[in-house]
């Protein structure tokens, strides 16, 4: 006597969930969150109806390194697009020498997206205007970034850019360094201390040109943003996201901010004060580059998250000080730059599917 389908439904969702993932670091740029095919494999091939059911729970999630495999995967499984998939982790390859665009078009149900940014050859998204994705879905509306990016509001401006983005309301960013409102440059994070977070409600919590620049995004409502943090600094992080010890510190200046040490009393005053408008109807007139200070208007949380920094960030900042260096003396771009820092694993979905037996 066979199981109730619903009840199989379960159990497949029950052996996805507790099984570790394929990858020792699935939170490393380039590494999948999934489990191995073999979890789920031996009951797929238990009859057609409980197959069905473990490929629709499978390809729930997607991890692609390649968008030619999308068309791969699309052709042996057509309900892929339409039915399955609701999010999509997709790998800019470390190896590529070329930008390549996903299109998404076939995908109807993705909900969100995980970008990992691994090329070389490619500063995200400095050589482009917007991120490398087309014909997205009405239903997209959480972003997660991370890997070789920079961290600027030249660059972050890419993603209120890219068509489809309209709809956006969650946005991750995992970064190796922070922008810094007042250095006006990218700085790694050294606190004094061990803190694991902050939180700012209320739609305050990002440096001012994040915000003026992802004010596009009208249905933004959550920005999080993760950082290691490298130590040996001089500045503690406060208990209260809004109080006045962290509003010159954190979000608009990072702890490694030269102008931290410098700054008077009247001048963290006038700081705060101006946090405090960002976003109103009466905005900034008086900021010194001539424009308001706005926001996002449905942005009512910002999360910093700071992890340990190991020896492979402390590559990645090496690459960056290196890029930084060169952009700045002789205008070079990142495609004459190596980085060796970042982790790498090439498990995507679309090779998975050549070994084993897609019959049904």
């Amino acid at each position: 006597m066979s199981l109730p389908l619903e009840l199989v439904r379960i159990i497949i969702d029950l052996l996805l969930f507790s099984a570790p993932p394929r990858s020792l670091t699935p939170e490393k740029p380039g590494c999948s969150t999934k489990p191995r095919w073999s979890t789920i494999n031996a009951l797929s091939l238990t009859s057609q109806s409980y197959r069905a059911l473990v490929l629709e729970a499978w390809f729930q999630s997607l991890y692609i390194d390649f968008p030619g495999d999308l068309n791969f995967l699309r052709d042996r499984f057509p309900e892929l697009g339409s039915k399955w998939t609701k999010h999509l982790h997709c790998i800019q390859s470390y190896h590529s020498d070329n930008l390549y665009v996903w299109n998404l078009s076939s995908f109807l149900r993705v909900s969100s997206i995980r970008l990992d940014w691994l090329s070389p050859a490619f500063s995200f998204p400095v050589d482009w205007n917007t991120l490398p994705f087309s014909h997205l879905s009405p239903t997209f509306e959480h972003f997660d970034l991370r890997g070789r990016t920079l961290p600027d509001p030249g660059a972050i401006v890419g993603i209120a850019n890219t068509p489809g983005f309209a709809h956006l309301k969650t946005l991750k960013m995992v970064q190796s360094v922070m922008w810094c409102g007042l250095c006006r440059s990218c700085c790694k994070v050294q606190f004094k201390d061990r803190p694991t977070g902050v939180v700012y409600e209320g739609g305050s919590g990002l440096p001012f040109l994040y915000a003026r620049v992802l004010a596009p995004l009208e249905y933004l409502e959550e920005v999080v943003i993760v950082t290691p943090n490298y130590g040996f600094g001089q500045t503690t992080l406060g208990l209260n996201a809004d109080s006045d010890s962290n509003a010159d510190t954190n979000p608009e200046t990072t702890p490694t901010s030269k102008t931290n040490m410098d700054v008077n009393d009247a001048f963290r005053e006038k700081w705060v004060a101006r946090k405090r408008r960002v976003g109103l109807a009466c905005g900034d007139g008086d900021n010194t580059d001539g424009w308001k200070d706005v926001r996002p208007p449905k942005l009512r949380r910002v999360e910093y998250q700071f992890s340990a920094a190991d020896d492979e960030e402390e590559e990645i900042f090496e690459d960056y000080e290196e890029m930084f260096e060169i952009r700045e003396d002789m205008g070079t771009s990142d495609s004459d730059l190596d980085n060796n820092g970042l982790a790498r694993q090439w498990e995507g979905d679309a090779a998975s599917l050549w070994t084993f037996d897609i019959s049904c």
